[in-house]
């Protein structure tokens, strides 16, 4: 009785175990003409880390200047009065009630050109700051320097501002009320909101650039509005009444980017250069400059481009 009762419980464990049995998958096989052909296609962790550190960029040849002008094709849509915006301080900010206009687009009548178009180098995207292969002596003497910023009968006086994060900036109130200016800032550029009384000033440090320009405005008087975009880098320049602009000791010999834009447009992006139609992606393009070149970029924009 015993041996049958070992003999049932040895069947029984047997069944157990061959029910659970799992095949065996059988080991993979490794193709090395594969991995090779994976590695060339997407790289090792070693050749990602490569791909992903910034661009060996080489140093700059000498300098060059570039010079032109923004100028609208087609007819320049009037100057919008905000004097129905004005709500107080009406003797200050428009005396007599004289008209007090828009600055969003200003157009000159003589020349059709651009004003306050600020035009900027990008990239590289590290701009070496300082270097002396890259930022010519006369900018590196000016890079600790203070500019002016002044408000007067409730307007900014300069609609747009480019400065550089070196430099710092003397706000004035030159009128008889207190104003508030508010800089909006973004990117590494510091934020200021500061009360400034009638006949005023405060000093402003925006330490670190910006992307792209951004507001200025004024709490007090809502209407009043600026912009200022601040970069690293001094290349830069805002267009005059006549839509033209200089920007000098630009590095030559390396691929550099610069960006376009204006208050009403932002990027400009549909554009004619010399003559021919260009599509600059969000206000960029690309130039490589010869050592004492003179460049001349003479642009058209069209004025469908800002509405009209």
């Amino acid at each position: 009785m015993t041996n049958h009762r070992n003999r049932a419980a040895w069947l029984i464990i047997i069944a157990v175990v061959a029910g659970c049995a799992r095949p065996v998958q059988q080991a993979q096989r490794v193709s090395t003409t594969n991995v090779a052909t994976l590695r060339s296609v997407f790289g090792t962790a070693a050749d990602t880390a490569t791909a992903s550190a910034a661009p060996v960029v080489a140093d700059p040849t000498g300098w060059a200047t570039i010079t032109g002008t923004f100028k609208l094709n087609g007819t320049a849509p009037e100057r919008p009065q905000i004097n129905h915006l004005i709500d107080k301080d009406q003797s200050v900010c428009m005396p007599g009630g004289k008209p007090v206009l828009s600055d969003e687009l200003v157009v000159d009548s003589a020349t059709q050109g651009i004003r306050d178009v600020v035009i900027y180098l990008s990239g590289p995207a590290k701009f070496p700051v300082g270097d002396p292969k890259w930022v010519h002596e006369e900018y590196l003497a000016s890079k600790d320097t203070t500019l002016v910023f002044d408000q007067k009968q409730c307007i900014f006086l300069t609609p747009l501002l480019a400065m550089r994060s070196s430099q710092k900036l003397n706000i004035l109130n030159s009128d008889p009320v207190g104003h508030n200016t508010k800089i909006d800032a973004t990117g590494r550029t510091q934020q200021l909101n500061a009360t400034i009384p009638a006949n005023g000033n405060t000093l402003y440090e925006p330490k670190g650039e910006a992307q792209e320009p951004f507001n200025v405005s004024c709490a007090i008087h809502p209407w009043m509005g600026a912009r200022m975009i601040v970069r690293d880098s001094p290349h830069f320049a805002v267009t005059k009444a006549d839509g033209s602009f200089e920007i000098k000791h630009v590095p030559a010999g390396v691929q550099l980017e610069f960006r376009v834009w204006q208050a009403k447009s932002k990027f400009l992006q549909d554009v004619s250069v010399d003559g021919k139609p260009q599509k600059w992606n969000r206000g960029r393009f690309k130039l490589q400059l010869k050592p004492d070149e003179p460049k001349e970029l003479n642009v058209v924009v069209d004025a469908k481009v800002f509405g009209n």
